[in-house]
C-alpha cells in the first residue's frame, strides 16, 4: 500500500467480474432449460449468443466508466463492495434490455433468464470479490512497498527540522513516529511526560511542514476499527491528524478525514481549538451555502467542516482522496464520549429541550461512566437578549469545559458559533440532532443503512411531514448543482 491506495492490477478484477458474469449467464440457461440439448440449442440460435457478448462488452464499459473511478475493493468493507456490484450489474442489465429491445429481440428473449443473470451476476460478483479481498490482504504485507522514515520519540530528544530534511532529501513517502517505552494517554510519570511532549511537538511540526504523517497505534490510549489500520513497517499505525488538503464544494472547503482521525485531531490540539468551532455539513446545508453566501462565509470560517454526509464523503473519494469518509456528528460524538471517559476532556451540552438532556446525561454516564460532563442547559427556543446571551456564555466559560457540544439545528447553530468565535473557551461543535440520537429520542438508521447512503430515506420515514421537502428539493438542488458546477 502507498499513499494512493493499495497497488492491485484493475485488469484483474475486470477479468473477475466478466468470469462470474458469465457463470451467471450459463447457470442461468441450466435452470431456465434443464436439458442439456435444450441449453444448448437455445444458446446457439443468435440470441442468447449475442446476448452475452454484448453484456459482457456492456460489463467492460461500465467498468472502465464507473467502477474503475471508485475505491479499491480492498479498500471497502463488505458492505460497500456489496452496493458497488449491484449498482454496476443493475446498470449491465439496464443496457442490455436497451439493446434487446433496440434490435427487436426483446420478445423472444426470456424474461426469467433476464431476471437471473442479474440475481447471479450480484451473488457471483460479491463472493468472488469478497474471497479475491481476503485472500490478498492475507497473502501480502500490505506495508511492505512504503518507504518509511521511522521516528522513535521518547527515548531522545528528536530534532523536527532533522526529520524535515531528511524526508524531503530521501523523498520518503511517509513518516511514522513511534513513541517508546509509553503513551499518550495513560500516566503521570515525568519520563512518560516528557515522551508525550516530545511526540505532540514533532507531530505538529510535520503537520505544519505538510508531510502526512502516521503514529502507533501502541502510541495511544485510543481505540480505532481494524479496518482503518495501515500494517506500516510492523506497527499498526493510523493517520495523526486530518489533512491539510482541503476538497472545495459550492465554495465549502471540507475537510478530508475519517472520523479516527477527527477526533484524535481534536483531542491532541484541544488548546489550540480553544474559541474556535467545528462544523458537520451535509447536503442540506451545503446547498443552504451554495445559495446564501453568508452562511457559506460561516462555515468556512470554522477550524473543520467535515462531511456529514456519504455523496459528499463520495466525491472526496472520486477526487482522489484515498480514505476518504464520511464524518458524521452523532459518530464524531460517539468515539469522543468513548475516548474521554477517562476525565480527560470535559463536555458542556448547550441546545435541545430539557427532557431531552435530561435523558442524555442519563445515557451517557451509564454507557461512558468517568465521562466529565460540567454542564448542560436548554436555551429558550427564541432570539435572546443581549443579556440573556452574555449570561449563557458565561455559564459556559465558567463550567470550564473543553468541548462544547450544540444543538441548535442548522443553521442556527453554525452562526451561534460563529458569532461567539474567539468568546467561548472551549472548542464547540455544532452536531444538530446529535443530542436526539445518544438520548434515545431519535432512533438512528442502522450500520447498513449508514454505510450504502440511505440513512436520509430511513429518518424520512420517521418524520415525512417535516424532512419530505428538506430531502426531495435538496436532493434535487444538489444534483443539479453538481451537473451545473461541471459545466
Amino acid at each position: 500500500m502507498n499513499r494512493r491506495g493499495i497497488r492491485y492490477p484493475a485488469k484483474r478484477i475486470l477479468v473477475l467480474d466478466e468470469l462470474t458474469l458469465v457463470a451467471a449467464f450459463f447457470v442461468t440457461l441450466f435452470v431456465r432449460y434443464r436439458e442439456m440439448f435444450k441449453i444448448w440449442t437455445s444458446f446457439f440460435n443468435g440470441l442468447y449468443v449475442s446476448f452475452l457478448i454484448v453484456l459482457c462488452l456492456l460489463q467492460a464499459l461500465i467498468f472502465i466508466g464507473y467502477d474503475k473511478k471508485k475505491k479499491s475493493i480492498f479498500e471497502m468493507d463488505p458492505v460497500e463492495n456489496l452496493m458497488s456490484v449491484v449498482k454496476s450489474k443493475v446498470i449491465l442489465i439496464v443496457l442490455g434490455l436497451l439493446y434487446l429491445y433496440a434490435t427487436q429481440r426483446g420478445e423472444q428473449s426470456s424474461r426469467f433468464v433476464v431476471a437471473g443473470v442479474l440475481v447471479l451476476s450480484i451473488i457471483f460478483g460479491f463472493v468472488a470479490r469478497i474471497i479475491c479481498r481476503k485472500n490478498y490482504l492475507k497473502s501480502h504485507d500490505i506495508g511492505s512497498d512504503w518507504k518509511v522514515l521511522e521516528v522513535t520519540a521518547g527515548a531522545d530528544k528528536v530534532d523536527a527540522d532533522e526529520v524535515i530534511k531528511m524526508f524531503r532529501d530521501e523523498k520518503y513517502d511517509e513518516v511514522l513516529v513511534h513513541v517508546k517505552g509509553t503513551d499518550l494517554g495513560a500516566g503521570n510519570e515525568q519520563g512518560a511526560q516528557t515522551s508525550r511532549d516530545d511526540c505532540s511537538t514533532l507531530l505538529r511540526k510535520l503537520e505544519h511542514a505538510g508531510i502526512r504523517t502516521y503514529i502507533t497505534t501502541t502510541a495511544l490510549d485510543y481505540q480505532v476499527r481494524s479496518g482503518i489500520i495501515s500494517d506500516i513497517n510492523g506497527y499498526a499505525s493510523i493517520p495523526a491528524s486530518v489533512r491539510l488538503e482541503r476538497f472545495n464544494l459550492f465554495g465549502i472547503n471540507y475537510a478530508v478525514s475519517r472520523t479516527e482521525e477527527a477526533v484524535l485531531h481534536v483531542m491532541r490540539h484541544i488548546k489550540e481549538l480553544s474559541g474556535e468551532y467545528i462544523c458537520f455539513s451535509n447536503v442540506h446545508t451545503s446547498v443552504m451555502a451554495r445559495e446564501d453566501a453568508s452562511y457559506r462565509d460561516v462555515l468556512n470560517g470554522a477550524a473543520f467542516v467535515f462531511p456529514d454526509g456519504t455523496p459528499i464523503a463520495t466525491l472526496e473519494q472520486k477526487k482522489g482522496y484515498v480514505g476518504a469518509e464520511r464524518v458524521a456528528g452523532p459518530d464524531f460524538m460517539e468515539h469522543m464520549f468513548r475516548d474521554t471517559q477517562d476525565g480527560r476532556l470535559s463536555h458542556f451540552f448547550y441546545g435541545a429541550s430539557q427532557e431531552t438532556l435530561d435523558v442524555l446525561k442519563e445515557n451517557l454516564l451509564k454507557k461512558y461512566p468517568g465521562i466529565d460532563i460540567r454542564g448542560m442547559y436548554s436555551p429558550p427556543f427564541r432570539a435572546l437578549s443581549e443579556e440573556e446571551d452574555r449570561a449563557d456564555v458565561n455559564l459556559i466559560n465558567g463550567s470550564g469545559a473543553d468541548i462544547i457540544w450544540i444543538g441548535l439545528g442548522a443553521p442556527k447553530q453554525e452562526k451561534w458559533m460563529n458569532a461567539h468565535k474567539g468568546e467561548i473557551s472551549g472548542v464547540m461543535m455544532g452536531v444538530g440532532a446529535g443530542f436526539d440520537f445518544h438520548a434515545g429520542t431519535i432512533r438512528r438508521a442502522p450500520k447498513w443503512i449508514q454505510k450504502i447512503g440511505l440513512e436520509w430515506l430511513f429518518r424520512l420515514f420517521q418524520d415525512p411531514g417535516r424532512l419530505f421537502k428538506r430531502y426531495f428539493v435538496t436532493n434535487g438542488k444538489f444534483i443539479w448543482y453538481l451537473l451545473t458546477n461541471r459545466k
